[in-house]
């Protein structure tokens, strides 16, 4: 190979390196959100989350949950009452919000939930006792 097509292969490369970068750094997203209102998932959720970290007692809230079709959503996490914003992305849930506890402290809500239009479940991190830890999270949608 001569010396020229060497550098033009290397330039080429260089080029297609510079256009992938500007792409991502104008903000560019791979695969748009679908809205929770195309999907079924709107409606009341049951469920709960476990610790499962290895501690002597295993922690365990009941989740109660209302999807709303414009992508809210609030109910109650153990004893704290909880609310935020729902969407999906590349098919699992997205659950994300503030569960607030009965003596005001806040805790953040971060769920990403794989599964079903009438069964989802994930992995975690939620509160218990005070302290942050992994659960797993499993929620069935109760019928109408």
């Amino acid at each position: 190979m001569s010396r020229n097509s060497m550098l033009a292969v290397l330039l080429a490369i260089v080029l297609a390196g510079c256009a992938h970068a500007s792409a991502r750094s104008a903000g560019v997203q791979p695969e748009p959100s679908a809205s929770i209102a195309e999907s079924s998932l709107a409606g009341h959720w049951q469920g709960t989350a476990w610790e499962t970290g290895a501690h002597l007692i295993q922690g365990a809230a009941p989740i109660d949950l209302r999807l709303a079709q414009d992508g809210t959503w609030r109910g109650t996490i153990g004893k704290a009452s909880a609310a935020g914003t729902a969407r999906m992305r590349k098919g699992r849930l997205e659950l994300t919000g503030t569960a607030r506890l009965p003596d005001g402290r806040h805790d953040p809500v971060s769920y990403v939930l794989g599964g079903a239009s009438t069964r989802r479940w994930g992995e975690a991190v939620a509160s218990f006792y005070g302290r942050p830890t992994h659960a797993e999270i499993s929620l069935q949608k109760t019928p109408s």
